[in-house]
């Protein structure tokens, strides 16, 4: 249920570019393959990638921090899914 709740947000509010992202990061964290985020956008985009698999968290690497309250909000998600 939330994974598919997660999904039908992305294709709601998202747009084609956030999607790609969630999708590139889906496709490394199932690969193993490090994944660095930099910035608010792709920070978002990791934090959907990481409700719609948990997995994903261990493999997100983070290079700044945004002064935008959408991100400190992101990762503070993040940080709670990757704790579950």
């Amino acid at each position: 249920q939330k994974k598919e709740s997660t999904v039908e947000a992305l294709k709601s509010v998202g747009g084609a570019e956030i999607a790609a992202i969630v999708g590139g990061i889906l496709e490394a964290s199932e690969r193993d393959v490090p994944i660095l985020i930099d910035g608010f956008i792709v920070t978002v985009a990791g934090m959907i990638a990481c409700k719609i698999d948990p997995q994903v968290c261990r493999c997100l690497l983070f290079a700044t921090k945004s002064t935008e309250v959408g991100q400190q909000v992101a990762l503070k998600t993040i940080a709670g899914i990757a704790k579950d």
